[in-house]
């Protein structure tokens, strides 16, 4: 380290040290649907239940499926992507497969997640979950073909893909359109 540069020396806190400034301190993993706590410092006070209560449920059924669609979409278009450029020679099989595989574990978890959620709206639910499928599908479609060096068959799955995009942009709209 260089003189004059400051030096940053952070000492963390004793598990009664923490207790003096508050009952307990609780860390949430910024993805809600892992519902996870990643740690519990010092007692619980029954004071902090509604506020713990309250937090475990800021996450509502609307936004996982918004967060989920979102994801779903990005990783399709990324499956496309990397399609497209397999096809035209410029990336090699090893990593289009490999990143293939990737995006339809990321579409199976995503569906999963649409699906688990409770809707006021089963059908658009339904058909979310059922486009993210699709989406899912196709992508491993398109990985098997890499690997098996099809082109052919990795371009009928970059279709499929393409066409389940847009599926799921209709189910998306359909499911957070207002009512009339």
């Amino acid at each position: 380290m260089e003189a004059g540069q400051p030096q940053y020396h952070r000492k963390t806190p004793s598990t009664e040290e923490l207790s003096r400034g508050c009952s307990f301190i609780l860390v949430i993993s910024s993805d809600c649907n892992e519902g996870k706590m990643l740690r519990t410092l010092a007692r619980p006070s029954w004071a902090f239940l509604p506020l713990l209560a309250l937090a475990l449920a800021s996450c509502s059924s609307s936004e996982t499926v918004d967060q989920q669609s979102k994801l779903a979409a990005s990783t399709a278009q990324a499956a496309v992507l990397v399609s497209d450029v397999w096809l035209s020679g410029a990336a090699p099989s090893r990593y289009a497969s490999s990143a293939l595989r990737s995006f339809a574990e990321t579409l199976a978890v995503a569906g999963r997640q649409v699906e688990s959620a409770s809707p006021s709206d089963h059908a658009k639910r339904d058909a979310l979950a059922a486009a993210i499928s699709r989406l899912s599908n196709a992508a491993e479609r398109a990985k098997s073909a890499v690997e098996a060096e099809q082109h052919a068959q990795a371009g009928q799955a970059q279709q499929e893909l393409r066409a389940a995009q847009g599926d799921l942009a209709t189910a998306y709209r359909n499911y957070f359109s207002p009512e009339r």
